[in-house]
């Protein structure tokens, strides 16, 4: 059955709370098809055309992509993409993964991208997942509707084979852009389309359907396992969401630690990383029984430390300098690089530090070692050391924490301690 108009408004109907759709269009056929049915059904759409500058006409099929959206009234917006090579990345998702973060900076909460991906492209993503060992994530391949960290992903098409989307091609006199690429086997996705897909549909007729069905079982079974993970990071998080408490992982059967894991990481913003890194945060850290120090894994996208009973997820952290002298003029917001963080006046205001009269210049500063002071309240002299430990604070946050000094004097721990004008601090 051939794409309906009627088709894609009963689809879009489901999405009534989103206000804008960025088409992703390349001027291939398939997005060709997504534009004009889009635009058909008289739907809020954006076109967005990333052009890679991999090709030698890329600027020719640019300049299609324009007259077309000229031709139906549909704005266009063109972003240029820099592709770097990656030696563990192909060139073409290297590509895409550049051509997906030009799309997503453009959403917003109430909007989505939208791409032309059908039920032949479902087939060769399930295949290419197996080969790739991938679990159920993987195998799920193309959910119709993905939540973005903003906004929306959505992919109307996947009922329908590359087969059904040109008949209606054909019927609407549509013109498209071959793209030479796609016939060059060296690309898996290309090897498998052209080469094993017409072995297999020769031998088994059906096997796109049958794919597209396995990959809908394996999104039924990726949902019960993210459920399950929920109850079991739920019953282990702390009062913030990156930190969990070790003691409840270590009762999870290792099945489910890593399924935990996994969940805990990605609805944390960051990639999943390999089964061998994920293998070496259970031995290593969150198995432990007795740790000394604090150990560390990290990979591309963040990195996890184990304090005590506690787990962290973190960012990779920044080289600091310790040893640096900031002045700050405490107006005006200071911006510490290696902290990835602002110091803004508003925090000297609710922390109620004591600044002198006329005083609108402050010395910021890092702990060394051997600091002792006496905070507001306390009766005598503390080492710096002792009460960062008493406060349970990771040593690797010891080293940044700011601290505030006035004519040579320690005024505050920034975020912990103040101490009172005119006693004594030493170091």
């Amino acid at each position: 059955m051939p794409l309906s108009v009627t088709f894609l408004q009963g689809f879009f109907s489901s999405y009534q709370h989103l206000e804008k759709f960025y088409v992703a269009y390349s001027g291939g056929v398939d997005s060709t098809i997504l534009l004009h049915a889009m635009h058909a059904a008289e739907l809020p759409i954006h076109a967005l055309h990333v052009n890679h500058h991999l090709q030698q006409d890329s600027d020719r099929w640019q300049e299609h992509c324009e007259e077309v959206c000229k031709s139906l009234s549909v704005p266009l917006i063109v972003r240029h993409a820099q592709i770097t090579k990656l030696p563990q990345k192909s060139l073409e998702n290297s590509a895409r993964d550049a051509r997906y973060a030009l799309l997503e900076e453009l959403l917003d909460l109430k909007s989505a991208i939208v791409t032309a991906h059908h039920r032949d492209d479902l087939a060769e993503t399930v295949l290419l997942q197996l080969l790739r060992g991938a679990g159920p994530a993987g195998l799920a391949a193309m959910p119709d509707c993905k939540k973005l960290s903003i906004g929306f992903h959505l992919r109307p098409l996947l009922t329908y084979s590359r087969t059904e989307l040109l008949e209606y091609a054909s019927s609407n006199n549509l013109q498209w852009i071959d793209d030479p690429s796609n016939q060059l086997n060296d690309f898996d996705r290309n090897y498998l389309r052209n080469e094993v897909m017409p072995m297999l549909l020769k031998r088994w007729p059906a096997a796109q359907r049958t794919l597209s069905r396995s990959a809908n079982l394996q999104a039924d079974a990726l949902s019960c396992l993210n459920d399950l993970a929920e109850m079991d990071i739920k019953a282990a998080r702390t009062k913030q969401a990156q930190i969990l408490d070790v003691g409840a992982l270590q009762a999870l059967s290792s099945e489910r630690l890593n399924n935990a894991l996994r969940y805990w990481i990605k609805s944390n913003g960051m990639r999943v990383p390999s089964k061998k890194v994920l293998q070496q945060i259970v031995s290593d850290i969150v198995l432990k029984k007795e740790i000394d120090t604090s150990p560390l894994q990290t990979w591309k996208d963040g990195e996890i430390r184990r304090f005590r009973n506690r787990l962290y997820l973190m960012q990779p952290l920044k080289p600091h300098d310790a040893s640096q002298v900031i002045r700050w003029k405490i107006d005006q917001p200071l911006f510490i690089e290696s902290l990835n963080r602002t110091l803004l006046p508003k925090e000297l205001v609710d922390a109620d530090i004591a600044i002198p009269d006329g005083v609108n210049e402050l010395i910021v500063r890092f702990r060394k070692g051997g600091e002792r002071l006496k905070p507001i309240g306390n009766k005598q002299h503390r080492s710096l050391k002792n009460l960062l430990q008493e406060a349970d604070i990771p040593p690797w946050e010891r080293a940044r924490i700011p601290l505030l000094f006035h004519n040579d004097e320690l005024i505050s721990v920034l975020g912990y301690w103040n101490v009172g004008l005119g006693c004594e601090t030493t170091s």
